[in-house]
């Protein structure tokens, strides 16, 4: 929805910055290595990790993709709006990615702050994280 886009924009959460391939691609790197930290955190059955860690994966892959269109956030929400508003809205990228997203940003915090996690969370959020990278990496 490009209103909460502009929302956050009016706010100061989103602001323009110069294009900068460098930034995108710190980014994308710093969600591989996440991505890695995971596939590790699961084997050795540390859950909880492997959610958080599935999480920041998709936030720098979502990140380097707001690099990519001349914009930082400044707010995890205001990421997920940016990307609905610019990726999802205008059909490059499914909209069911950003539900993952969503989805994997209400299950850390559940993680960090309820203590409530799983190993089947903890795959089904490292199995998106993976299918978002993929799909980011093939954008930028």
């Amino acid at each position: 929805m490009k209103f909460r886009f502009e929302r956050c924009k009016e706010r100061g959460k989103i602001v323009k910055i110069d294009g900068n391939t460098a930034l995108v691609n710190k980014e994308l790197k710093e969600a591989q290595y996440d991505l890695k930290s995971a596939e590790k955190s699961i084997r050795e059955g540390n859950y909880k990790w492997t959610i958080v860690q599935s999480y920041y994966t998709m936030f720098h892959a979502f990140r380097a993709l707001l690099f990519s269109k001349g914009y930082r956030e400044k707010s995890h929400a205001c990421l997920k709006h940016a990307i609905e508003a610019l990726f999802v809205d205008e059909g490059i990228i499914d909209s069911d990615l950003l539900d993952d997203f969503d989805y994997a940003m209400r299950s850390r915090e559940k993680a960090d702050y309820s203590y409530s996690y799983n190993s089947e969370l903890a795959k089904d959020l490292l199995d998106s994280a993976k299918r978002l990278l993929f799909q980011v990496e093939s954008l930028t």
